[in-house]
């Protein structure tokens, strides 16, 4: 795609982000609802609650479930369920469980690349995280505004939140059919999934799509999150205190010796404005990732690259073979 264009695109984005949404906002951890957590992600073993999971019909071609997330809250109810939103296709080799980006509001921007995943004869599962979309509290001005801010503990908790959302979607899924599975995430989603594939030592094969691979340092130096830092700033909050916190959930920042690049693939854009393309070829090179594709995109327009749905079924075939 045109590197013009590319920038053009995902500069509009993050400054309409930050004037109509980030900028009329500000929050603080000195009156968070949360506490710190040590421990985040000490292993526990969840079972999904089957009873109350929900069928809606939301079209002719697919369909609504919401399934009780194993985090709840007392504080934001409307965030204690996941929705998730079945996109199938006709003779399925293969089920995609996709988590999007952060703020994101608008599903359409996924219809292109879940189209020519389904015409691949691959289901796909949009995953909501955390204070987006429906779960959005009604307290809050925007999709994803409680997710990532200056509130660190809540941000804390939301993270933890999306990691474990994505084994009840799973243990959803497993139960609706036996095809295969993969782990699609986009951008923030890339790294909620990221984080899920060291946990469970690689169990499950994923797919990341611009990932944000260091959590603590890109709050720091992203053009779209100057406003986050600043309340951190405000708040006492320096660079060294959120890492601290940051530490369980920064993917960069947990990798091992048992690490293992075998069942997972990234594609990252070579005009990325919201990640610096160093980032990601230092991830790749510490990560020793193999399956890694750079494109001639943005942030955003890297979902309406054609390949991308043909590089993830590849990806997939590859492993079915193994």
């Amino acid at each position: 795609m045109n590197e013009a264009s590319s920038k053009f695109v995902d500069n509009l984005a993050i400054d309409k982000l930050l004037n109509e949404k980030l900028k009329k906002v500000n929050h603080s951890p000195k009156h968070s609802l949360f506490v710190p957590a040590e421990g985040l992600f000490t292993k526990k073993t969840n079972s999904l609650n089957f009873g109350r999971v929900n069928y809606i019909k939301n079209s002719s071609t697919n369909k609504k479930i919401e399934i009780p997330s194993f985090e709840t809250s007392t504080y934001y109810h409307e965030n204690n369920m996941i929705h998730l939103y079945y996109h199938p296709a006709q003779n399925a080799r293969y089920n995609i469980l996709f988590v999007h980006g952060l703020f994101d509001d608008n599903m359409l921007n996924y219809g292109y690349l879940f189209k020519l995943l389904n015409d691949l004869r691959v289901n796909v599962y949009f995953m909501t995280m955390p204070y987006h979309f429906e779960r959005k509290p009604k307290a809050s001005l925007f999709s994803g505004e409680y997710f990532f801010s200056g509130d660190i503990f809540r941000t804390q908790n939301a993270f933890k939140q999306a990691v474990l959302d994505i084994e009840a979607s799973f243990q959803f899924i497993e139960k609706e059919n036996d095809l295969p599975n993969i782990l699609v995430g986009f951008s923030m989603g890339g790294c909620v999934s990221l984080r899920n594939y060291i946990l469970n030592k690689q169990k499950t094969p994923t797919f990341l799509i611009n990932p944000v691979t260091d959590l603590c340092e890109v709050l720091w130096d992203s053009p779209l999150f100057v406003t986050i830092g600043s309340d951190l700033i405000n708040s006492g909050f320096d660079m060294k205190k959120c890492e601290n916190i940051f530490l369980e959930m920064d993917p960069s920042k947990n990798l091992d010796s048992n690490f293992s690049n075998s069942r997972i693939a990234m594609v990252y854009s070579k005009f990325d404005q919201v990640i610096d393309e160093k980032k990601y070829k230092r991830f790749i090179d510490m990560a020793g990732i193999k399956n890694a594709f750079a494109y001639h995109s943005g942030h955003l327009n890297v979902l309406r690259v054609p390949k991308l749905a043909k590089d993830i079924y590849d990806f997939a075939e590859a492993l079915s073979i193994q």
